[in-house]
């Protein structure tokens, strides 16, 4: 016997006070549709598409911020430490501003006894979706690079070095996706579509959670045919707070380098770096470390560098003027008994 179901009165359809209120589909982000629920549950055991559009639901709702990329990871290390601001002898860097999107540069170099002084012409053109830049020498060496944004989240990028030798010669071209939570990276070195031979490197760069990315690095070279060569490098970057970072990565499985940078003040930040090497094939053994400082003075900038095999190092840059700084730069080797010194001028217009 069938029995008649009385009809639902809107006073209760309606939510008793107390109850507690479930966001709709809408409200989500998402368009709504009519559900059947034995599809949606046959769905989910079976079809993996189920567990990758969960998956990606989740990430939305963490709101992860992109990680960056991945050989930048120790950035703010490398800004600190003097490795890429030491020179020696004397120098002069002249900048002219052309346009907003254009400006040239000169370079002198003057080097040291038994050195050759140089001189460096440079371009640079920029927008919002090019950078071009250009440099030759005295010795006819020319280096190039351009990097292209394909849309917002894919970039293409190319460099390329033509100089005397054939050994110094290279090409790279790479391509480079930035979605919301992660970057995906692949570059070739030296390509050859006749034998297969160059360098291919592929990285993925994951944030885990706010403060945590971690991320992977494959690279395959083939220096000649039938020669193959294969690694894996891993990463980790954890940054608890705005003033502090801690940095780990591997390259393969012989080289092991972590950092740690800090925050002092608004004015001082410093960092370390620590190395392990260990590559049985050809006996080598050791480790190295770094510490370095920076400080930034109102009209001035110091940085300061030492490590375990008695290098003391410093960089002063002095801003005279609005586009005039005067730099000072030396090192001292206790161990090797050498000793290095550096002038140098920076004037922009």
């Amino acid at each position: 016997m069938a029995y008649a179901q009385p009809a639902s009165s809107p006073a209760a359809q309606a939510p008793a006070a107390g109850d507690i209120s479930i966001p709709s589909v809408a409200s989500l982000g998402f368009k709504h549709r009519p559900v059947d629920f034995e599809e949606e549950l046959h769905f989910k055991f079976w079809n993996p598409l189920h567990y990758y559009k969960a998956l990606n639901q989740h990430r939305m709702r963490l709101n992860l911020p992109n990680p960056g990329q991945f050989e930048m990871l120790n950035r703010e290390v490398k800004g600190t430490m003097l490795t890429n601001f030491m020179f020696d002898g004397g120098r002069a860097d002249l900048a002219k501003i052309l346009s907003p999107n254009f400006q040239v540069m000169h370079t002198f170099q003057l080097g040291l006894p038994g050195q050759p002084s140089s001189f460096e012409f440079a371009g640079v053109y920029a927008d919002e979706d090019t950078l071009m830049h250009g440099k030759m020498d005295t010795d006819f060496n020319l280096q190039a690079r351009l990097n292209y944004a394909l849309s917002k989240k894919l970039q293409f990028k190319s460099q390329a070095q033509m100089a005397s030798s054939d050994s110094q010669s290279m090409f790279q071209a790479e391509s480079e996706y930035t979605g919301a939570d992660y970057t995906a990276n692949v570059k070739a070195i030296n390509p050859s579509l006749v034998d297969g031979t160059g360098i291919y490197l592929a990285s993925y760069l994951q944030s885990i959670t706010p403060k945590l990315s971690i991320g992977a690095e494959l690279l395959y070279q083939c220096p000649m045919p039938k020669v193959q060569e294969t690694s894996t490098s891993f990463s980790m970057r954890y940054q608890p707070s705005a003033d502090r970072v801690w940095v780990a990565q591997t390259q393969g499985t012989s080289i092991l380098t972590t950092s740690y940078w800090r925050k002092i003040s608004e004015k001082c930040d410093a960092g370390a770096e620590l190395q392990l090497v260990n590559i049985a094939s050809q006996g080598r053994r050791e480790a190295s470390c770094s510490v370095g400082v920076k400080y930034d003075f109102a009209a001035s900038t110091i940085r300061a560098m030492a490590d375990n095999f008695g290098k003391v190092s410093m960089l002063l840059e002095e801003k005279i003027a609005p586009g005039f700084s005067f730099l000072v730069s030396g090192e001292l080797d206790h161990l090797k008994g050498e000793n290095r010194f550096g002038v140098g001028l920076n004037i922009e217009s």
